[in-house]
């Protein structure tokens, strides 16, 4: 529905110079991005479609769960897009498939809850190996 409703011009997504008719949604699993160029007019039109998924398949989606985060833009548009999807505000960065992504470049302090968690894992794996009486050679 999404992509016929691009080729109809009622949606425009993100980087059409980079991507014939442009990207407006990103799905792996049970997750999905949707980007949209700052138009209300299409957005309600994503809503829309939105409503109608839940009526053709018998699913919801949570808006409770779900935010609205602009790559560019105030904090009034922010709250326009918000309402309109009865959704949060949200900042960057987020996580996406547990990496930290950002419209530009991420700092150091963005991937520190990533590097601790990494580092527990490890810890948590060596003890594993030494409660079963294998040895870990560090160097």
């Amino acid at each position: 529905m999404v992509k016929i409703a691009q080729y109809n011009g009622l949606l425009c997504g993100l980087a059409e110079n980079l991507i014939p008719k442009s990207v407006a949604i990103l799905q792996y699993a049970d997750d999905t991005i949707i980007c949209l160029k700052n138009d209300v007019e299409k957005a309600r039109n994503m809503k829309l479609l939105l409503y109608l998924y839940e009526v053709m398949s018998g699913l919801k989606i949570n808006f409770g769960k779900s935010e609205v985060i602009l790559v560019n833009g105030d904090n009034d548009t922010q709250i326009l897009y918000a309402d309109l999807f009865n959704c949060q505000a949200g900042l960057f960065p987020i996580k996406y498939l547990g990496v930290p992504v950002g419209p530009g470049r991420l700092h150091i302090k963005d991937w520190v809850p990533y590097k601790k968690k990494k580092s527990e894992k490890v810890v948590h794996m060596e003890r594993q190996l030494l409660i079963h009486g294998w040895q870990t050679n560090t160097y």
